[in-house]
């Protein structure tokens, strides 16, 4: 078996470590970082760059450290752990500066675009979605694949999800645990404090000693099977607002961060003096609700029918309009909007990015546009097909997942004059 030695000088959209190859190719190391110089026995070779798919560590970085959490370098969760926290957010940085340079084509960028972080890096999640494999082996996934890493706990998460993830462990057989394929552990502050959503494997009703694991765990959590209904979770929000959200539903995984978010999205809508505002994909009103505390009139789409209603309970409970929640298609409701449709059109889309809404964002025009997304290359490819009608007023971004490549990002779009 031939080896090579590669030099990695950067990490790349995705989280790779990247290195220059003698033969002018590029060359990408899943786990490896800026500093690393690794030999590497087996790789897939493409013609224009080769990736390392076997590869030791000959000499480290010096900002590599030793990981909090035994499985770190086999677990697909924290693929940036072993990298120092410092350098964490000098490569976030660099990834959102390329991902808008190079695929969304601004120029007039920083050197350094800044990121902003929150709280801590450990047990800051509050929620986790496990895999369960065939076997009832339950964890995450190994890095770069769908095989079932079981985790002892889970260091990035808050303390109660690891304690739930052992009682499921010491309740469940395996072969009665292999009849869902994902269970997300989720806590939150204001109640109810821990439930479990469980995604079947199979349509089929469960046996008589899944039903007694289901009814087990009921009388200690909100346990509910997906397609079910339970009692919404509560989660604290700038404003003295309460975000309400059902089971299987959307959140934030890190509240302090999120809460960063918000603050900093209300103050940018007061710079700009914004009185009017839609949002598309809403989920369960995390911007709006604090948007509508704060004095502004808006209207929140989202196609999840559940989130919406759960928006709408918050909302009357908490003396503030419900009829603005629309359940529909975000494309479909833009459209339907007369021009100008408000002073700021927000969007908090899924990772794969908006491209659906863009014509009819364009169409309506609005003064301001808002992105929150946490994939810098969506967006950047998103801002890109807005270019003819918007400029770049400001980008932030936010260390919503440390110890991962993941960066949550808020960029303002100005309209063209």
């Amino acid at each position: 078996m031939s080896t090579d030695t590669w030099n990695v000088e950067q990490l790349v959209p995705g989280g790779d470590g990247m290195a220059r190859l003698a033969d002018g190719r590029v060359g990408f190391v899943a786990g490896a970082f800026p500093g690393d110089r690794v030999s590497v026995a087996r790789c897939t070779q493409h013609k224009s760059w080769v990736r390392a798919d076997e590869w030791s560590l000959v000499e480290p970085s010096p900002d590599r450290v030793t990981p909090p959490c035994s499985v770190a370098s086999e677990c697909g969760g924290c693929e940036w752990m072993e990298l120092a926290r410092a350098r964490q957010i000098v490569e976030k940085s660099a990834l959102v500066r390329q991902a808008l340079r190079r695929t969304g084509g601004l120029t007039d960028l920083p050197e350094a675009l800044p990121i902003r972080s929150a709280g801590p890096d450990l047990g800051y999640r509050n929620r986790l979605r496990l895999h369960v494999d065939a076997s009832g082996r339950i964890g995450l996934f190994e890095r770069g694949s769908h095989r079932v890493v079981e985790i002892p706990g889970c260091p990035v998460s808050e303390p109660r999800i690891g304690q739930v993830l052992s009682k499921l462990r010491e309740l469940a057989k395996p072969a009665v645990l292999a009849r869902w394929q994902e269970i997300e552990i989720r806590v939150a502050p204001l109640g109810p404090p821990v439930s479990l959503w469980m995604m079947p494997r199979h349509a089929r009703a469960p046996s008589a000693e899944e039903s007694a694991l289901i009814e087990t765990l009921a009388r200690e959590w909100e346990v509910v099977e997906a397609g079910g209904s339970g009692e919404d979770q509560r989660w604290p929000l700038p404003g003295g607002v309460e975000l309400w959200v059902p089971a299987g539903g959307f959140v934030q995984v890190n509240w302090a961060v999120n809460t960063a978010l918000i603050e900093e999205l209300i103050a940018g809508v007061k710079q700009r003096a914004i009185t009017r505002f839609v949002e598309l994909y809403a989920g369960s009103g995390n911007f709006t609700l604090p948007l509508l505390r704060a004095g502004l009139r808006g209207v929140a789409i989202e196609h999840a029918g559940a989130s919406i209603r759960a928006a709408r309970r918050a909302a009357r409970t908490q003396a503030l309009s419900d009829d603005c929640f629309v359940s529909g298609d975000a494309a479909r409701e833009l459209a339907r909007r007369a021009r100008p449709v408000a002073d700021l059109v927000l969007l908090d889309p899924p990772r794969d990015g908006a491209r659906d809404v863009v014509p009819a964002l364009l169409a309506a025009a609005p003064p301001w546009i808002a992105f929150c997304a946490c994939d810098p290359v969506t967006l950047a490819r998103d801002v890109k097909l807005l270019a003819g009608g918007y400029v770049l007023d400001s980008v932030l971004g936010f260390d919503m997942f440390p110890h991962t490549h993941h960066v949550e990002t808020l960029l303002w779009l100005r309209r063209r004059a």
